[in-house]
């Protein structure tokens, strides 16, 4: 918040055959004398993350389309356009946001459901509707992003686990494979490859290789020992709790409340994010 850095740490568990994830507490990172945070330090960490921005190869042979249908939404936000747009339908045009890559679907399937409502011979469109070629090109494109954010719907389920997760995006790779850089069990993104690959390994059953020395030694292994693993299957393989979190912390601790202690502020959010965890007889209880 600001130029404030926070740590949020949260529980992981299942109970009844559902995964629970309460937020146990949030504090500020307490920076060491010889942290460094200047601009410089900031710079460095931008270069870092900035190149996952970069356009993908898959939208960029659609990218002047895309921007045709970009001109035409921004058309339609006019107070003319939308005027005439709101005598025949609620609907309204939604653009696309440059760090929102779902926002490139929205914009599509938005566009597609005013086709109707365009008139052939309204002359302030007439410039900038999309040919009847671009236009087949665009609805070859939904199609293909419509399996994009099936899957991303599916990833901000909580009842997913990281072998759900890595069974998603490698039916997403089939069929787009140039999200291989992104999405890929050892892509750069990835911040433990080596853990996550475990943990779905042994979440999927999937024996780990033996070697000529293991095999010798498991002949004479009378009995074998299992070892379960019984909280692997509620490791979140997203962040999006965490994000959920932030985000309502941005809506709490808005400029008039800069103030707030982080004391205050941990306590505000633990209560609000772990609300189905008590009611008013918990209060009533404690008081």
């Amino acid at each position: 918040f600001g130029s404030e850095h926070y740590m949020a740490v949260y529980g992981c568990y299942k109970r009844n055959g559902v995964c629970c994830c309460p937020h146990l507490s949030m504090a500020p990172v307490i920076n060491g004398p010889d942290d460094c945070l200047n601009a410089e330090t900031h710079m460095v960490a931008l270069a870092s993350f900035l190149p996952f921005f970069d356009k993908n190869p898959f939208l960029s042979p659609y990218e002047d389309d895309l921007d045709q249908v970009q001109l035409l939404m921004k058309h339609l936000r006019t107070i003319k356009q939308a005027a005439k747009l709101r005598l025949k339908t609620l609907l309204k045009p939604k653009l696309r946001q440059e760090m929102r890559w779902w926002s490139t679907y929205s914009m599509l399937a938005r566009y597609f459901e005013l086709c109707e409502f365009h008139s052939a011979d309204d002359e302030d469109l007439a410039d900038v509707l999309p040919t009847p070629a671009v236009h087949r090109k665009l609805k070859a494109l939904k199609e293909q992003l419509s399996d994009v954010e099936s899957v991303s719907k599916t990833l901000q389920c909580d009842a997913l686990n990281l072998l759900d997760a890595r069974d998603l995006l490698d039916g997403l790779l089939e069929i787009q494979p140039s999200f291989s850089n992104y999405l890929e069990p050892n892509a750069d993104i990835v911040h433990s490859p080596d853990f996550e690959s475990g943990v779905v390994k042994v979440l999927s059953g999937q024996p780990a290789k033996m070697g000529f020395a293991d095999r010798i030694l498991k002949k004479r292994k009378t009995e074998s020992t299992s070892c379960a693993y019984e909280l692997l299957d509620v490791i979140p393989p997203t962040s999006n709790i965490v994000e959920r979190l932030f985000s309502s912390t941005r809506m709490v601790l808005r400029y008039e409340r800069n103030r707030l202690s982080p004391f205050t502020l941990e306590m505000i959010l633990f209560l609000r994010v772990n609300e189905t965890y008590w009611d008013v007889t918990t209060v009533d209880a404690c008081i």
